[in-house]
């Protein structure tokens, strides 16, 4: 039980060891190998570090000259083999973490002479507006699901008239049913025309409310969008079908403006 307890406490030991090590800044099998060597007496060749570490050769070999570039090693030669002994640990530490802390020093200079610039570009990618493009129907699709998330009321220019069959489809069988469902109002401006008079039918069945421009005035061929802080734009011609989100405060306001603006003039 004392041989086990001593074996444990020697394991432990090691281990807090090769971890002061990497916390100085020693990488891979670094920590290892400086250890095994520093248990190991006199001048010694790879091979031997290798044998007690339980390592490759090589792997050790170019370990233990990357040691001695940073002090803590010193490569020699003895009867013409490459050879290596460890330097003063007190002496050759110290000096690794020396020269750690004035690394350290002047990041830190640096880093406050970058700050304010780091901030200010975080600000500006802050103001910008956040974009997502999505192409085809099933793009569409999903800048509508978009919608449903978002659960703000809507403030769309439409014109069902205009739509492909099958996404209107989708739209009465399946979104419409699914938005009225979570209690999501939308506001629809739209071309007065037969289509759209049937359109209005429906806004009672999913919690809309839907008002005419003259078709003269208001010849809309895209959908636009306005929910929460942001636009949605939707193109659904066959040889353009895509969507686009614009995820903007001050976008949204506007647009909301100009909804609100032709809102008032609808009939």
């Amino acid at each position: 039980m004392c041989s086990y307890l001593r074996t444990t406490y020697y394991n432990e030991l090691i281990m807090q060891i090769e971890q002061v090590f990497i916390e100085l800044g020693l990488q891979d099998k670094e920590p290892e190998v400086y250890l095994t060597l520093l248990k190991t007496p006199g001048i010694q060749p790879a091979s031997i570090i290798a044998s007690r570490a339980n390592l490759n050769r090589t792997t050790v070999y170019k370990t233990l000259v990357k040691l001695s570039k940073i002090g803590l090693v010193t490569k020699t030669q003895h009867q013409g083999i490459t050879c290596f002994f460890a330097e003063d640990p007190d002496k050759s530490l110290e000096n690794l973490l020396s020269k750690k802390k004035m690394h350290l020093d002047a990041v830190n200079q640096n880093l406050m002479k970058i700050l304010p610039d780091i901030q200010n570009m975080q600000q500006q990618e802050l103001r910008k507006p956040k974009m997502r493009y999505y192409e085809g129907w099933e793009g569409i699709k999903r800048l509508y699901e978009d919608t449903l998330l978002e659960g703000e009321d809507i403030y769309a220019f439409e014109d069902i008239d205009d739509f492909h069959p099958d996404l209107q489809k989708w739209l009465l069988s399946d979104y419409l049913p699914r938005r009225a469902e979570n209690n999501i109002f939308a506001y629809v401006l739209t071309p007065k025309n037969p289509a759209n008079i049937n359109y209005r039918n429906t806004d009672k069945k999913y919690c809309k409310e839907t008002r005419f421009l003259p078709r003269s005035n208001f010849p809309i061929e895209n959908e636009i969008n306005i929910y929460g802080n942001k636009t949605a734009f939707f193109s659904y011609k066959a040889d353009e079908a895509f969507s686009v989100i614009l995820d903007s405060k001050s976008i949204a306001n506007s647009m909301k403006y100009i909804f609100n603006f032709c809102w008032n003039i609808a009939k």
